[in-house]
Order: C-alpha cells, then sequence, then structure tokens
C-alpha cells in the first residue's frame, strides 16, 4: 500500500504542476511583455495580437436622431476555410450579413498604428466634460484573453479637429482630426458592398427582362469563359441554341461585377422608388448547383438623393435594397440582337490550337504549341508566326451580315454538300464544372457563292451565316495565305522619289542630294513639300506587310479594277526591293489600294496579281496632300505687330515693345501683357494638321469672308521658299503676310478650323486649340 501511496502523490503533484503551467499561460496570455510594452508605449493599445481578435464592436451615436440613439456593428471572425482563411460576419439591427472585409481590415490598421497626441492627467479627465459619459463612438475588441475598448467624446482645444479618447485602463488621450475620421467608420459600411450573390462561374442561366425584351441564357455544351459559354433558350425568337456574343454578355457580366451596393436602402425607400419608375430590367440569376436558389434582382428607379445611382431591389435569395450605379443598366437594356453572336469561329485567337481548312482534294493544316506555329498539310515545315497569327486572326474577323433561320434549304445555300470544311480546335480556360469540355472544337460548313453571297453553317450551334463571297476567301485552303507577311523590304532612304495618285489628283515628289524633298506637282504659289509627311510615307512603304494574303489574282474584284489610291516609289542604287517589286530594271515598287477590308483595304504590288489586306497605316500616309504645314508658324522674335480682325467687330493689334508685348489701348496692363503674350505664343505654335484642298477655298471652309483675320507683320524680311519647294522660311514682300480663320471641322479625328494665307494657294486645317487663344483675345472665341 505504502508504494501505491508514493505513486499517487506523485501523480498529484504532477496534474498540480500541470494545471498550474495552465492557469499561469492563460494568465499570461492576457499580459503584456515588457519588450511588447516598449515596442508600443506610443500607441493607444499596448498589445496587438491580430491572429487572436475574434470580435469587433462598433456602437456610433445616430446623426440627427434624439439623445441615446445609436447603431451598433457587431463582428465575429468564422472558423478558416479550404484556403486557410476566416470570414468576417456582421450583426445589424439583429440581423446577419457578410462583412466588407477591406472596410474591417482598414479599421483594424488604424486601431494598430493608432498614436495619441498627448495624455490627459486624471485631475482633468472628468467624463461628462469630455464627452466621454455619453461618447459618440465605441469600439470593444475581443483579442484573445484581452478585451479592449476604445470611447470617442467630444472635441479638444487643440491641435484644431482633434478629439478626446478614453482607453479602459489606460486613461484619456487627445487624440487627431485624421485619426478621429479614420475610426469614424458607420456601422452600416461593415456591411458587404457586394450585391449579386452569384458570380458568371456559378451560373447555369440568366434572364433578362423589361427594357430591352427578354432575353434568355443558358449554359452550352460548348464551355469557354465568362461569357463565351452561353446560348439562347430553347424557344427564342433569335433561335434556339444560337449562339450569345461573349463580348456582348461579357459586358453583362461586368455590370453584375460592377453592382456593388453604395448604400443600402430601408423597404419604405426601396418601395418609394419603385413606385416613382419602378425597376427597368429584372435579372433573374439560375445558379449551377441545383441546391442554391435563384437570384432576383430588380434594377431601376431614382436613388434618393445620389443622382447618379438608380435602386436596385434583391428579391431572392435573400432580400435587399441599395443605391448602385446607374451605369450597370446600359449593358443590361440592350436589346436581343446585340447578343447575336455573329462571328463564325468564336474562339480567341491566343486559345486556338489547330487550324484545318478542307476544300475537295485540297487541304491546309496548322497547329501551334505557345506561340510557334507548325504547318502539318500540306506539308510538314514550321511557319513564322506571323504568318501563323494572321491565317488564324483572319479566320476570326469573318463575320455574318445576317443569320438565317435554321430549317433553310441547304440545297439551295449551297450548303448541300458544302464546298468546303473549316475545323478550329481551341483550348478554353477551365471552368469549376468537371463536366467541361477540356477541349472545344468548332466546325464550319462553307457553301457555294450565291449572287455574291456565300452561306456558312456553324456546326457548333447549327446557325447559318451569310457573309460577303469576298470575305469567303479566309475560309478556303490556299497557298497564298502562307506567304511571308512582309510585301517589301527595302531602306526607306533608297526611295529617291514618290508618286502618289488620289481622288483623281497625282502628287509628285523627289529627293534632293541632301536628303531634302522637293514638290514636284502639283505646282503653285507657295506650295512646297513637307518633309516629315514625305518621310513617313517612305518609311510606310518600305516596311509594309501585308495584314493577310488574300487570293492568288484579283481580276476586277476587291476594288482592284480602279484603285482608290495608288502609290509608288522610285528606288536609288542599292538591293533589289525584295519580294514584290520583282527588281525591275526602273527598280520602282508600287501599291494599288481597292476596297476597303475592315480597317484596312484589299491591295496588289504593281507588278503581281496576289491579293493581300494592307494595313490601315499605308493609306492614312498616303491619302492626304503632302504639303507643308509650317506655313503660319511665326517665330517670336521676328514678330513686330499683330492685328486681329474678328467678324464685326473692332481690330484688336498687339505690338512689340521694348518691355515685350502688349495689347495697344488696353486699360489695364497686367490682363494686356498676358494676353499678348498668349497671341505670341499661339503664332509660334501655329502649325498645321494638313493641307485640306489645292487653289481657291470652297463655301463650307467658311474663309469668304474669315471669322477672324490676322495680319501678322515682321521686325525683318524672310528669306523667299524657291519655287522648287526648297524648306527656307517663308515671307511676303512687304514683311507681312494675313492669315484667314474660318469654319469649323474635324479632320483625321480633331477638331479643326480652316485656314489659309495670302502668298499659298492651298487650304489648311488648324486644331481648334491652337487657334482658340488667337479668337479669345480677338473676342471671338467659341468654336
Amino acid at each position: 500500500m505504502r508504494p501505491l501511496r508514493r505513486h499517487a502523490t506523485t501523480l498529484l503533484l504532477v496534474a498540480l504542476a500541470a494545471a498550474a503551467a495552465i492557469a499561469l499561460f492563460v494568465l499570461d496570455r492576457g499580459s503584456v511583455s515588457t519588450d511588447e510594452a516598449g515596442r508600443r508605449k506610443k500607441h493607444l493599445f499596448e498589445a496587438w495580437r491580430p491572429d487572436e481578435i475574434t470580435e469587433l464592436t462598433v456602437t456610433m451615436a445616430l446623426p440627427g436622431a434624439p439623445p441615446g440613439a445609436q447603431q451598433t456593428a457587431r463582428l465575429t471572425r468564422g472558423e478558416p476555410d479550404d484556403a486557410g482563411q476566416r470570414a468576417w460576419n456582421v450583426e445589424i439591427d439583429g440581423q446577419r450579413y457578410p462583412a466588407d472585409e477591406p472596410t474591417v481590415d482598414q479599421l483594424l490598421g488604424t486601431l494598430e498604428f493608432a498614436t495619441a497626441e498627448r495624455r490627459v492627467s486624471a485631475e482633468a479627465s472628468d467624463p461628462a466634460a469630455l464627452g466621454l459619459a455619453s461618447p459618440r463612438i465605441s469600439i470593444a475588441l475581443a483579442m484573445g484573453p484581452r478585451r479592449e475598448r476604445l470611447l470617442l467624446g467630444a472635441g479638444a482645444p487643440t491641435p484644431p479637429g482633434a478629439v478626446y479618447a478614453e482607453v479602459a485602463g489606460r486613461g484619456v488621450f487627445v487624440i487627431t482630426k485624421q485619426l478621429a475620421a479614420a475610426l469614424d467608420v458607420p456601422p452600416d459600411r461593415f456591411r458587404s458592398r457586394s450585391f449579386v450573390p452569384y458570380v458568371a462561374a456559378e451560373l447555369s442561366g440568366l434572364t433578362l427582362d423589361g427594357d430591352g425584351g427578354s432575353r434568355r441564357f443558358s449554359r452550352a455544351p460548348w464551355g469557354g469563359g465568362r461569357g463565351a459559354g452561353f446560348r439562347f433558350e430553347e424557344g427564342s425568337p433569335e433561335g434556339s441554341g444560337v449562339r450569345v456574343s461573349a463580348p456582348a454578355l461579357d459586358l453583362v457580366l461586368s455590370a453584375l461585377d460592377r453592382m456593388q451596393a453604395e448604400a443600402f436602402l430601408s423597404e419604405e425607400e426601396a418601395q418609394q422608388a419603385a413606385a416613382s419608375g419602378g425597376p427597368r430590367v429584372t435579372l433573374t440569376l439560375k445558379p449551377s448547383d441545383p441546391s442554391a436558389k435563384r437570384g432576383v434582382i430588380d434594377v431601376g428607379g431614382a436613388c434618393p438623393g445620389r443622382p447618379d445611382h438608380v435602386v436596385a431591389v434583391r428579391r431572392e435569395p435573400t432580400r435587399a435594397a441599395a443605391c448602385v450605379p446607374a451605369s450597370v443598366l446600359d449593358p443590361l437594356t440592350e436589346e436581343a440582337s446585340r447578343f447575336v453572336d455573329l462571328a463564325l469561329v468564336a474562339a480567341p485567337l491566343d486559345e486556338i490550337a489547330e487550324v484545318k481548312l478542307v476544300a475537295g482534294e485540297r487541304s491546309l493544316e496548322l497547329a501551334r504549341t505557345g506561340s510557334e506555329w507548325h504547318l502539318r498539310a500540306p506539308e510538314d515545315r514550321p511557319v513564322p508566326t506571323e504568318t501563323g497569327r494572321a491565317l488564324a486572326q483572319a479566320i476570326l474577323d469573318v463575320r455574318a451580315t445576317r443569320l438565317l433561320p435554321g430549317a433553310s434549304d441547304l440545297e439551295a445555300l449551297g450548303l448541300a454538300p458544302p464546298r468546303a470544311t473549316l475545323r478550329v480546335v481551341s483550348t478554353p480556360p477551365r471552368a469549376t464544372d468537371e463536366g467541361e469540355p477540356q477541349e472545344r472544337i468548332e466546325t464550319l460548313e462553307i457553301g457555294a457563292e450565291r449572287e455574291g453571297m456565300v452561306h456558312v453553317r456553324r456546326l457548333e450551334d447549327g446557325a447559318i451565316a451569310e457573309i460577303p463571297a469576298l470575305a469567303a476567301g479566309a475560309l478556303l485552303p490556299s497557298d497564298v495565305s502562307l506567304r511571308s507577311m512582309k510585301v517589301f523590304d527595302f531602306a526607306p532612304d533608297q526611295i529617291s522619289a514618290l508618286r502618289v495618285e488620289r481622288h483623281g489628283q497625282v502628287q509628285r515628289l523627289r529627293r534632293t542630294g541632301d536628303g531634302a524633298w522637293r514638290l514636284v506637282e502639283p505646282s503653285g504659289e507657295g506650295l512646297a513639300a513637307d518633309g516629315g509627311l514625305a518621310d513617313e510615307l517612305a518609311e510606310q512603304l518600305a516596311d509594309l506587310q501585308a495584314e493577310r494574303w488574300v487570293a492568288a489574282g484579283a481580276g476586277q474584284g476587291y476594288g482592284l479594277g480602279a484603285p482608290r489610291l495608288v502609290v509608288e516609289a522610285e528606288l536609288g542604287p542599292g538591293p533589289e526591293p525584295g519580294e514584290g517589286t520583282a527588281g525591275s530594271a526602273t527598280h520602282t515598287a508600287r501599291v494599288d489600294l481597292g476596297a476597303r477590308a475592315g480597317a484596312g483595304s484589299f491591295a496588289r504590288t504593281g507588278d503581281g496579281a496576289t491579293v493581300f489586306i494592307a494595313p490601315p497605316a499605308i493609306e492614312a500616309a498616303a491619302d492626304r496632300l503632302l504639303l507643308r504645314r509650317d506655313v503660319f508658324l511665326v517665330p517670336p522674335d521676328e514678330l513686330a505687330r499683330v492685328t486681329l480682325v474678328p467678324q464685326g467687330a473692332k481690330p484688336v493689334v498687339i505690338e512689340r515693345s521694348p518691355d515685350g508685348f502688349t495689347l495697344v489701348g488696353a486699360a489695364d496692363p497686367a490682363s494686356a501683357t498676358a494676353t499678348a503674350a498668349s497671341v505670341r505664343d499661339a503664332l509660334a505654335d501655329l502649325r498645321a494638321e494638313g493641307a485640306v484642298a489645292l487653289g481657291e477655298p470652297e463655301r463650307h471652309h467658311g474663309l469668304s469672308p474669315p471669322r477672324l483675320r490676322i495680319t501678322v507683320e515682321l521686325s525683318r524680311p524672310r528669306a523667299a521658299p524657291a519655287g522648287d519647294g526648297d524648306a527656307g522660311p517663308l515671307r511676303a514682300p512687304t514683311g507681312s503676310f494675313t492669315i484667314a480663320i474660318g469654319a469649323g471641322d474635324v479632320y483625321r479625328g480633331t477638331n479643326v478650323v480652316y485656314a489659309r494665307r495670302d502668298g499659298v494657294r492651298a487650304v489648311y486645317a488648324i486644331a481648334q486649340s491652337r487657334v482658340r487663344p488667337l479668337l479669345q483675345a480677338a473676342g471671338a472665341a467659341g468654336d
């Protein structure tokens, strides 16, 4: 018995020691170590352990409410999820909601680093006098075994905007205006702003009713990310199962992402908003999870006090009302026709893995690995990256002018049998559903040409598309499509002369010995070549690349029988110019631009029949008058006097004086100096966007009479331009010249006014922003 007693005593002592250790551990967790206290001696809270924070309660006096009226937000932290994250929930007025994590994190960060301006002595810490007996804000914190409490009271006398604050167990402090503002978070702000119950990946379908009509979409078997995997539901007027345009539906899904609650509304406020205008759109969300309830949201009606917002009322699965940005309505009210996918192939370029075109015995097959393309048929060889991308992009660019009913007569449409097939394999992003296909196959059947149109059947959704015959070339196998994208390959400085034919007008420029450009044609008073524009055209021509190759021969098609624009370059001594120029004895490179093809144009080289699509940059560089644009510039050191004469108003005169430029006859010297300086600077910066017409102005130019006439008197003569287009600065024989400012217009996307100066037989376009200071100085502002 005695050994048993000894063992029992030992066990009892061990148990008592363990209990004491546990108690000591628990007590120690609530205490603050010397090191921790030293690190945080300037902070309001002497300990801060974020991983132990499980509860946060914010109570705030309601502004404008009777004394004592308060609102409380009680935030609690949940258990870790699969990703190890512990989400916050908030309880307000007895209702529980997901919390707005960024708002919670921001307040916790503010509390962690909150410091005091100064401590208030115990003798001066009367709670009632400092507004702490009935604080306007109370923040309570559960941090492991510790309980912290912070009260914000009345304003302190210094510094400006400071506030009294009490920390339980530590005393009363004065905090800054900035810290008080950061702690002033209304309880309602802790409620999550997310309003839409499901994200796109969780949806099996969605319906829009109201403005824009009824639009019903469901998830399609071909998959794809975001809006790429949807089709019209059975019975839709647009066609049962017809593919929905991914870009159009993406705008709807983006609107749902932006449907964040800026302010929550009461039931009464929501009902008043509904009575004032009612919902414009009802959105029904169908979740993929069969156990989840659908979401129903009414959007529309004026939001009280927020003109840029509308009311959204969520009726299912839980009820809530809020103000959301009014911009969400635009994509939600688009008509059903805007959602019909007119693209023949829906896969994005970077997801395409294989392309196979077959027409009879001819076939062309390409495969992509990473960014590299490889030809599988009719032969096995690598293909330049830009060539493979161009062929695939050409297919993606083909769009239907309309879709025909699925029950159309296939034989009458040239589809029974089809003359060619196109197969595109793509790898869309993986979706959340396990049954989502990892490979998407889109097959097109291309019919025979009928009266300038070709019909194409998309096997994926059964839709029959109608496309112009010219566009069908991108869907047929052709060796031409695999040519190098380079049309010309020579150095710009090899070009010794340029010839441009446009709108029945010919321009010819020749390079001089020093590399400058001389205008040969047209000829006229004051006309000279613009070296910058000529160099730009030479660079575009020398490095011309096809966007894609279209056909081996043009015949009279593609608008090339009578081209809209012809650009020809004469090449000086040097290497052969490369493909497209054939190295002719005269060393010329020519390109003809025909009908438009999207943003570019159908084109061919002067000695070749092969048709390609030229990029828009070559036309932008050539389809303009290559005349110098600096004819209106006046260097300040040459300016003596300027007279501005607005139509129907008195002249305004600016002249040089020993102290600079000034406004003649002005009553306010300071204002006169500023106005004179703005005129001087405007004339020094008066570069035209370009010449728009030769000879006399036309009526729409608004130059007979002009809205503003500017007479510029020079302080010394300026060298006159030679008739051959020398690039010297212009002059008038009398030491002065006149500028006329006419009507406004738009030129190449820029708001301009038409302008002309004497001694130059051309009409120019000048940006309105450059002319505005002159109009304002003359009192004739207003474009």
